[in-house]
């Protein structure tokens, strides 16, 4: 996968993330297999932020699960370290989907983490579905007040 570029024309979830001390490793810093970790986190707060938690999805009789994943790590984390995450729907197919992520040090304008998840829509039975017309409203809108 390429690597994510800033979006254009979408909604960007911004959430935050502390650096706990159980992320690092013995040199100090993020462990790389912790920022998979914040890219849930980020994926669920997008979704939260646009007034449909995952656990409605599913509700829903959908289930999107990771695919693919990828993350290029520019300057690494440490603890304590604040983190802002920034994600979006990059890309939309037939049945599936693309988020993309990029993770700053509070303030920086530079991102030091950037990755992307790749996730197929499935229907309870686990069969690949085309993304159901309600799903496809839900990824590409925008929550109230940012039309």
């Amino acid at each position: 996968m390429a690597e994510p570029t800033s979006p254009v024309n979408s909604f960007v979830a911004t959430s935050w993330y502390r650096v706990l001390y159980v992320d690092t490793d013995l040199m100090g810093v993020v462990n790389n297999g912790h920022y998979f970790r914040v890219f849930e986190m980020a994926r669920g707060e997008y979704l939260r932020q646009l007034g449909f938690p995952y656990s409605r999805v599913e509700e829903n009789g959908v289930r999107t699960p990771l695919t693919e994943a990828s993350a290029h790590f520019y300057l690494p984390f440490h603890y304590d370290d604040l983190i802002r995450v920034e994600c979006w729907i990059a890309l939309v197919k037939k049945a599936s989907f693309r988020f993309d992520y990029r993770l700053f040090l509070e303030n920086e304008r530079e991102p030091r983490v950037a990755g992307k998840t790749l996730h197929a829509t499935l229907n309870l039975e686990n069969k690949v579905v085309k993304i159901p017309s309600w799903l496809r409203d839900v990824i590409s809108s925008r929550p109230a007040g940012l039309e």
